[in-house]
């Protein structure tokens, strides 16, 4: 025992931080890594893959209601220009709606 401790140190560690690494790696841990490798590839190319069609359905849709945007205006531009020859029409010839073979109002 020695003078400055009250009970007797522990035994020193031989092998402090060693650490055994076994380098030789079994064939059935092989061929998992290799699986796991190529699902990995796979999980990578179907992701890549949904990614495109995502963007290219975004895209159509994109299209799609600009085509419709553009359908509407020009709808809307052919019936107000309608109406102004119409309103036009009306303001040229007061007469223009008492014409007809009918008159509108029956009783």
């Amino acid at each position: 025992m020695c003078a400055n401790y009250a009970f007797d140190p522990p035994p020193r560690m031989i092998c402090i931080g060693l650490l055994w690494i076994d380098t030789k790696i079994k064939e059935e841990v092989k061929r998992y890594m290799e699986l796991c490798k190529k699902w990995e590839a796979e999980r990578l190319e179907r992701l890549e893959k949904t990614c495109q069609e995502e963007a290219a359905e975004k895209e159509r849709q994109e299209e799609m209601e600009r085509r419709h945007a553009a359908e509407r205006r020009e709808e809307r531009e052919r019936k107000l220009e309608h109406a102004h020859r119409a309103k036009a029409a009306l303001e040229d010839n007061p007469d223009a709606l008492s014409k007809g073979k009918w008159p509108r109002c029956t009783q």
